[in-house]
C-alpha cells in the first residue's frame, strides 16, 4: 500500500462547513423529482442532478432518506426531472415546505409525461426516466439513477409540449397530442423590435421618345 494512503481507512468525514467553499462550485440547479403510482403523486425540490451516462442517456439525483417519494418511484419504476426557472420561487417553495399527506401539486396546473409522471406547468423542461439503480448511500440522501426515455423542453405553457424524441407523444391533461419538432421561436417586444424608416412614394415620370 502507498505509505500516503496506508491511514486512509481511519480517515474521519470532513465538517460540511469546512468544505463548503469548494463543495459549492460543483454545478448544481433548481429540479422538482416527481413520480406516482396508482392515484398517489408527490414530488421534492432537489438540487443536485448530474447526468451519469451518454449510452445510454442516465441521469442520477440525490433525495432525501424517507421521503413519501421513495416508494412511488419503487412501485412505478419511474421518476421525472423537472427543471425549474430559478426566479420561480413560488414553485420550489410549495415542495421545499411540503406538509405531510398534503398534495403540493393542488392549486396549480400539472402536466403528466408519457410514463405518468406529474410535471409542474410552470416547468422550463422534464426528463422521464425509467429506474436503473436505487443506492442507499451512508448518509442523509439516497441515489436514484434512471434511463432517460424522454425529453421535452416546455416553451410556453400555452402551447402543447414539444418533445425532443422524435415520432414520440407527450400527454397533458387527458388528451395526448403528437409532438411537433422543436424550434425555438423568438418574438421581439415592442421595446426590442426594430423600427423601420416610412416608405416613400415615389411618383412615376412619363417616358419621353427622342
Amino acid at each position: 500500500m502507498n505509505p500516503r494512503n496506508r491511514n486512509a481507512l481511519d480517515w474521519a468525514p470532513a465538517e460540511r462547513s469546512a468544505v463548503a467553499p469548494v463543495l459549492d462550485r460543483i454545478p448544481n440547479g433548481s429540479f422538482i423529482l416527481t413520480s406516482g403510482h396508482a392515484d398517489v403523486r408527490a414530488g421534492v425540490s432537489v438540487k443536485w442532478a448530474q447526468q451519469c451516462s451518454t449510452t445510454p442517456p442516465m441521469i442520477m439525483v440525490a433525495v432525501p432518506k424517507g421521503h413519501v417519494l421513495s416508494p412511488l418511484i419503487r412501485d412505478s419504476r419511474s421518476f421525472a426531472i423537472c427543471q425549474l426557472d430559478p426566479a420561480d420561487r413560488s414553485t420550489s417553495r410549495a415542495f421545499d415546505l411540503q406538509t405531510p399527506g398534503i398534495d403540493p401539486f393542488i392549486g396549480s396546473s400539472v402536466d403528466r409525461t408519457p410514463s405518468g409522471c406529474p410535471v409542474p406547468a410552470r416547468a422550463l423542461s422534464f426528463l422521464d426516466c425509467e429506474l436503473a439503480r436505487h443506492v442507499d448511500i451512508d448518509g442523509d440522501y439516497e441515489l436514484y439513477v434512471g434511463i432517460v426515455h424522454h425529453a421535452t423542453t416546455i416553451l410556453d405553457p400555452q402551447d402543447p409540449a414539444r418533445c425532443l424524441c422524435d415520432s414520440e407523444t407527450v400527454q397533458r391533461g387527458a388528451t395526448v397530442k403528437t409532438s411537433a419538432p422543436l424550434r425555438r421561436i423568438h418574438t421581439p417586444t415592442a421595446a426590442q423590435a426594430p423600427t423601420r424608416a416610412p416608405l416613400r412614394e415615389t411618383t412615376k415620370r412619363p417616358r419621353t421618345r427622342s
